[in-house]
């Protein structure tokens, strides 16, 4: 079986027309799951490229349901949504409500593990009680133990991220921390968040990784060349996963 390709984009980037020819050309190129982001008042674990597209989409962006219906009627592939629990819980269930109602398969809160770690199974149950997916993000900072017990209750895969914000590259060793992560988690695993090049990805595909999350890439391609510069990518970098 191939490794899982899960192509980002940020919920309306750059403009409405070019984000549906984005996620379009992301299915077409072989992406395996889209993981679209909502921007949150405050992207406190994206770096600097995804927050700079949050701020873009939100100068026009003013309600983000007649999008995320588009999306979801014209992708056929799985969508799990990307924002912050810290924004939503005033209104959670209502959120959580209607993403169920238009069909989006799950979500994952980036600060669920680290900024609610006392209350995330209560967070995951109330997803898992709307009928979505509760996607779990983990990260190096994450206790090996605590790593061990969500892994058993994520859904779809296990999202690790490798350094503490995306497109930040810090040095790491990502062979010897997939290696060490892939014996903790009972699941699959999917790898992203601060991947800072094609090698890194090949490192945690051998490490044993089960996939890969591509955002900032996309989003740099955009800003240097346009969408059909990120469409280009996500078919290399599924080409690079075939590999495996």
């Amino acid at each position: 079986m191939s490794k899982m390709l899960v192509s980002y984009a940020t919920l309306g980037y750059p403009k409405e027309k070019e984000y549906l020819e984005f996620i379009d050309g992301c299915v077409k190129e072989g992406s395996d799951i889209l993981e679209i982001g909502v921007p949150p008042k405050y992207a406190k674990y994206d770096g600097p490229v995804i927050r700079r597209s949050y701020k873009q989409v939100s100068s026009w962006l003013k309600d983000i349901w007649p999008l995320l219906k588009e999306t979801r009627d014209r992708v056929k592939i799985p969508i799990i949504i990307l924002t912050y629990l810290e924004d939503w819980l005033p209104v959670l269930d209502d959120f959580l409500s209607n993403l169920a109602k238009i069909g989006i398969d799950g979500i994952l809160f980036p600060d669920l593990i680290i900024d609610y770690v006392d209350e995330y199974e209560k967070y995951v149950k109330k997803i898992k009680d709307h009928g979505l997916k509760a996607v779990i993000f983990t990260a190096p900072s994450v206790p090996d133990p605590l790593i061990q017990k969500v892994s058993k209750i994520s859904d779809i895969f296990l999202y690790y991220g490798v350094r503490p914000t995306t497109g930040v590259p810090i040095p790491v060793s990502v062979d010897s921390l997939i290696t060490r992560i892939r014996i903790l988690v009972d699941n699959k695993l999917v790898v992203g968040f601060g991947l800072s090049d094609v090698e890194d990805m090949r490192k945690a595909l051998r490490a044993g990784a089960d996939g890969i999350a591509i955002g900032t890439a996309y989003i740099e391609a955009i800003e240097r060349g346009g969408v059909q510069d990120a469409i280009n990518l996500v078919k290399y970098f599924r080409g690079v996963l075939n590999e495996f």
